[in-house]
């Protein structure tokens, strides 16, 4: 008798992996970094990103498919797709957060240095920002916004994987 693939062991196996890559492009862009060479890296870095998140989706949508007698509902596939993003987003954001807190607090050091710089450009006294303001540039603020960043992605490239690989019974 065989055995029917489980969603939560889709979702284990593509969230982590998903998790991962992302973890390693984010810390290889700050290594290489590529946050210094201008919008042509940061659109770059940005469609490798959305690359691997919908290479991912598709995949495991597929691969849920394939171990379900060829069957995948919508509801089924959004719900692989919201899951892995979420595992995925959370691997990522405290890898990274680790990263920039413990491995290289230059990055944070910089960060906020053209933030701040960015905001003397505009005619904001600095001396006079707002607490929130500092939060924006906080190492847990980078992470949260890494979450949020994965959150939006599978609402957009996990409907259309889901609906790619949408496959219900013929009646």
């Amino acid at each position: 008798m065989e055995e029917k693939l489980t969603i939560g062991d889709v979702v284990k196996k593509w969230g982590l992996i998903y998790g991962l890559l992302g973890l390693i492009v984010a810390i290889l862009s700050i290594i290489f970094e590529l946050h210094t060479l201008g919008t042509t890296a940061t659109v770059v870095s940005s469609v490798l990103n959305i690359s691997i998140a919908f290479s991912i989706y598709f995949l495991a949508t597929k691969e849920f498919r394939t171990g379900n007698n060829d069957f995948l509902e919508f509801g089924q596939g959004f719900k692989i797709v919201a899951l892995i993003g979420l595992l995925g987003g959370v691997i990522r954001a405290v890898g990274y957060y680790v990263y920039i807190t413990i491995i290289d607090t230059g990055f944070l050091d910089w960060y906020t240095e053209q933030q701040l710089d960015a905001q003397e450009k505009a005619g904001v006294d600095i001396d006079n920002l707002p607490e929130f303001v500092s939060f924006l540039m906080s190492p847990e603020f980078l992470a949260l916004a890494t979450v949020f960043g994965a959150i939006f992605g599978f609402l957009i490239l996990g409907l259309i994987a889901a609906s790619i690989n949408k496959k219900t019974e013929d009646y």
